[in-house]
């Protein structure tokens, strides 16, 4: 970036870097081919928009999803639906951290409100994490 700065009248260095950023995003076009999109392994775009989307039941509806951690020394974060209170009851929904704790490759876990659970398991991908937690959940849900 070869940014100008010129001192005067009506211009600062938040207007220069402003006009230098517009001029070098000038040239910025994305691929507008199947290539040039970003996909994340084993997710289909566009799933969640069908005509007669599935609705989860069981550990499904109570683990959403499993994403990348952004919380330091967390591997992945599970989404916990709104309602997992309400399909576990009390007793279950406190325990959840804990039955998924017990899942082999998670050495930890952590709470971000009611519905962000972290969890440490380097050595799995996302996929395993999410049906691993889910077959936690299941397992305690067929025990009730």
């Amino acid at each position: 970036m070869n940014a100008r700065y010129e001192s005067g009248e009506g211009h600062s260095l938040l207007e220069a870097l402003a006009g230098t950023l517009e001029h070098d995003a000038r040239g910025f076009r994305p691929a507008n081919t199947a290539e040039g999109v970003g996909r994340l392994p084993g997710r289909m775009p566009g799933t969640n928009l069908a005509d007669r989307p599935e609705h989860p039941v069981g550990a499904a509806a109570v683990i959403i999803d499993c994403g990348t951690a952004r919380k330091d020394s967390y591997t992945h974060v599970l989404w916990v639906s709104p309602s997992a209170e309400s399909i576990l009851g009390s007793r279950g929904h406190e325990l959840m951290g804990e039955l998924i704790g017990r899942v082999v490759g998670v050495t930890g876990y952590a709470w971000e409100g009611t519905e962000r659970l972290y969890v440490r398991a380097p050595e799995h991908e996302w996929h395993g994490v999410l049906s691993d937690a889910r077959r936690a959940v299941s397992d305690y849900l067929d025990a009730l």
